[in-house]
């Protein structure tokens, strides 16, 4: 909510951050520190952490506060600049999107936030800023990049690129003041690593099992765990319901939330199967699960892999939707973001994928089909720094399943089981 007579502007340049909304059993200490950035905003449009006080020198301050004054007169609103570290263990998880958020939500301040942080990189969030800005960070020449030029040296030109990142607001196109959406938020402070009832580590597979197996031992062993697990869960009711969307899904996950995500996703498929009567859908969801099951035993541990975790995660998505719907080929996921669910539709969107390898028109998610400002660029997840898109393999090669109904063997070939 906007205070009245606050004219300046917000550009909060944070090198350290990512915000969440304070749970009622979070501690007081959690959000110290983004009351502390709150308070020093207030009077003044540029913080600097002085943990990265050699960030800016004098006469770069002078000219980022310079910068975020005319910036506010230009565009209307308040324009805060923050620079700031954000590990891994801070309360908004090392994620500057939700620091961001979450500095927002404490000073109880709309405007235009700018954050950057211990590795130079940038971040922005315009709260009800009445601006179009189209920034595509796939660019790395583009003024404003979200990334310094050379990694070695993260605050090399830090000055440079906020200030052509304001400019790049100022001079956007005029449009309705709108609310940025924050994907997923951190867990509560303190439960980053904390496994809930149903966060545990997705033993071997029963139906992968299927695999390795004599035809009738695995009949035998398939039909006696099924049986087992409907005794368990006798009485769960298997309808609509049990599909949840995902329209707080993260656009840059980290390893841990994508191997957490996919342990629970993969659980909840091999739970439905054990209840589900859906003789259509089963086929689907049986190979469904054993290729999530697989592709998250094998990834779970690797960095490099964790584009296949977000693989295993559409898959047990799209087997429990081909059980509770009972439909042989379930939609594919929304290839803005795999992880914002099924695609309700499909849409052709301009200057959406640079490489060209999404089809057109493009599944969406009904969210995305919505978006009054449209979809650009930097909108599609990123994996690693990098569009998904620009990731090659058997997802990029097969849009996640949207260019025909060999999604699921593709998949299994690439997993070495035919």
């Amino acid at each position: 909510m906007r205070r009245a007579g606050v004219p300046a502007l917000l550009a909060v340049l944070i090198m350290a951050a990512g915000p969440v909304a304070a749970a009622a059993d979070d501690p007081p200490h959690a959000y110290r520190r983004l009351d502390r950035v709150a308070a020093a905003l207030a009077k003044d449009p540029l913080f600097v952490d002085p943990d990265v006080s050699g960030a800016l020198d004098a006469a770069e301050r002078g000219r980022v506060r310079q910068a975020a004054r005319l910036t506010a007169k230009r565009i209307g609103t308040p324009v805060y600049v923050v620079v700031i570290p954000n590990p891994t263990d801070s309360e908004s998880q090392g994620r500057d999107d939700a620091f961001l958020f979450a500095l927002h939500d404490r000073s109880r301040r709309d405007g235009l936030y700018l954050m950057a942080d211990s590795h130079g990189g940038l971040e922005s969030e315009a709260f009800r800023v009445p601006r179009d800005y189209d920034y595509s960070p796939l660019d790395e020449d583009e003024p404003g990049s979200s990334r310094p030029a050379d990694s070695d040296r993260p605050f090399e030109g830090l000055a440079e690129r906020l200030v052509q990142r304001m400019d790049g607001y100022a001079a956007a196109p005029a449009a309705s003041p709108s609310m940025p959406t924050l994907y997923s938020s951190p867990d509560p402070f303190g439960e980053e690593n904390k496994l809930t009832p149903r966060d545990p580590e997705v033993k071997s597979p029963l139906l992968t099992g299927l695999l390795l197996v004599g035809p009738i031992t695995a009949a035998l062993l398939y039909w006696a765990g099924i049986g087992v697990l409907a005794l368990v869960r006798r009485g769960r009711p298997s309808g609509p319901d049990e599909i949840v969307k995902h329209p707080r899904a993260p656009r840059r996950p980290s390893t841990r939330w994508l191997r957490r995500t996919a342990s629970k996703e993969v659980g909840r498929l091999r739970d439905l199967l054990a209840t589900a009567e859906a003789e259509r859908g089963r086929p689907f969801a049986v190979s469904a699960y054993d290729a999530a099951q697989i592709l998250y035993d094998d990834a779970k541990d690797d960095e490099e892999r964790a584009i296949d975790l977000v693989g295993a995660i559409v898959l047990a998505r799209q087997g429990r939707i081909a059980l509770t719907r009972n439909v042989a080929s379930p939609p594919a996921p929304c290839l803005v973001n795999p992880l914002h669910g099924e695609s309700t539709g499909r849409k052709y969107v301009p200057k959406l994928d640079g490489d060209g390898v999404l089809p057109k028109p493009c599944p969406l998610c009904g969210a995305c089909q919505a978006r009054r400002s449209g979809l650009r660029r930097h909108d599609l997840m990123e994996i690693g720094g990098r569009p998904h898109t620009a990731v090659r393999g058997v997802w990029r090669d097969t849009a996640w399943g949207a260019d025909g109904k060999k999604f699921l063997p593709r998949v299994m070939r690439y997993l070495g089981v035919e």
